[in-house]
């Protein structure tokens, strides 16, 4: 199993070569300057001031140029790092294999991770083992099912995808879980029926292209970039397969937490800031702008706002308007957490008998899921709390968290 893992682990780095990356990679025309940081853009918590006795103010975090960034982006873009006294330099990566190398070798400290993925690096799932915190959710919603528009009109429902060729960002991916929970729905097996295959981000749409893939779940902006070169169409948003699911997270090293917590503090405390910022509807225009440049997404702000905005055409002619198309609620729910180590071990990325009692699976989410400096976050900036995530509705089941353990079967009885 570990073997297995570091193999795909180590092949999710690889993407096409040459012109094919480029298309996928460039944007539909040289992205503008950052925008200067303006006092009318502060987030929520604009009256918090930095924490004194902060360790390290000098800190290095990774990050992939998706939508699912905003809230690590933005605080960088408007300044948001500065106020908490923070000096925080991005390091943009393609791929999330070469964002767990990194984290797993020193290289950066603290980064934009999948959801799944600090779950899987704390227990050693692949490629070694490293303490992780996964003090926030940098986004909800935000990806969705797009196909080849050789499909159009004629996918419907989850048994029509047999044969395809789907990709997906990463093994430890909520698009991986989602997307085998989705085909199991149809009587599909995702490991007999489909080809599912890891590709970066960036590729996806240049694989779309030339029909090396016939779809993908995966995230913005290279949903919409499919649209926008005519590659492709949006299947579903995966809001509609299950609204508030996790997407991205931040991860920190548990170490570095322990030896610098006052930059800890900071460093949560300023990326619930930029989120809650993201999260307001009157932000998003603004949002897209600061995101758009070079250095950070190098992509067009009309394109990023038609995903902010959640006012958009789906490449089938019509246009849509689905304001929650991407949220941005911080909030690290145990039960978010409880379904990833159940698709761990219903699909093979975990033994089936690593968790077995639900207070096994919940000691491991709780070890990682720091709700506490999540809550600390919500209390500097004046914010309320959102409410306990109960049950969830999942593809049309209902995962709830005092009776799970059934979701580990690969089909997954309605009891």
């Amino acid at each position: 199993m570990a073997e297995f893992s570091r193999r795909r682990l180590l092949g999710a780095g690889a993407g096409v070569a040459g012109a094919l990356a480029a298309t996928a990679c460039a944007p539909l025309a040289p992205a503008p300057p950052a925008p200067a940081p303006s006092s009318a853009t502060i987030a929520p918590g604009a009256a918090v001031g930095p924490l004194p006795g902060i360790e390290k103010p000098k800190i290095t975090v990774g990050f992939i140029p998706i939508t699912c960034s905003s809230p690590i982006v933005n605080a960088k873009a408007l300044g948001i790092y500065a106020k908490h006294g923070l000096d925080v330099t991005l390091k943009k990566f393609s791929g999330w294999a070469e964002v767990w190398a990194a984290y797993a070798t020193g290289e950066i400290d603290a980064s934009h991770m999948l959801a799944p993925m600090p779950l899987a690096i704390d227990q050693g799932l692949a490629s070694g083992r490293m303490r992780t915190r996964l003090p926030l959710i940098t986004n909800t919603n935000g990806q969705a099912i797009t196909l080849h528009r050789k499909h159009l009109g004629r996918v419907r429902e989850p048994a029509d995808f047999a044969g395809f060729r789907l990709a997906i960002p990463f093994d430890y991916s909520v698009h991986n879980l989602l997307l085998r929970d989705y085909l199991s729905m149809g009587g599909l097996d995702p490991d007999v029926d489909v080809e599912l295959r890891v590709l970066r981000p960036p590729d996806m749409v240049a694989n779309l292209l030339t029909g090396g893939v016939d779809g993908y779940l995966g995230p913005d902006p290279f949903n919409q970039r499919a649209v926008a070169t005519g590659a492709g169409y949006l299947f579903t948003l995966t809001r509609d397969l299950w609204n508030g699911h996790p997407c991205c997270s931040f991860g920190v090293n548990d170490e570095f937490a322990r030896e610098n917590p006052v930059t800890y503090q900071a460093l949560t405390r300023a990326i619930h800031d930029a989120a809650l910022w993201s999260d307001q509807p009157q932000n998003r225009s603004a949002a897209a702008r600061s995101m758009a440049p070079e250095q950070f997404l190098n992509q067009q702000p009309a394109l990023l706002e038609a995903i902010l905005t959640g006012e958009y055409q789906d490449g089938t002619g019509i246009p849509r308007r689905v304001p929650d198309r991407v949220r941005f609620q911080p909030y690290p729910q145990e039960t978010f957490g409880l379904w990833m180590l159940t698709q761990f071990q219903r699909w093979g990325l975990a033994e089936s008998d690593r968790w077995v009692t639900p207070q096994q699976y919940r000691d491991t989410v709780g070890a990682v899921f720091d709700a506490e400096a999540s809550r600390a976050a919500f209390d500097a900036l004046g914010v309320p709390l959102p409410a306990p995530a109960t049950g969830l509705d999942i593809n049309g089941r209902r995962f709830e968290p005092d009776n799970f353990l059934h979701w580990t079967a690969k089909q997954v009885s309605t009891t």
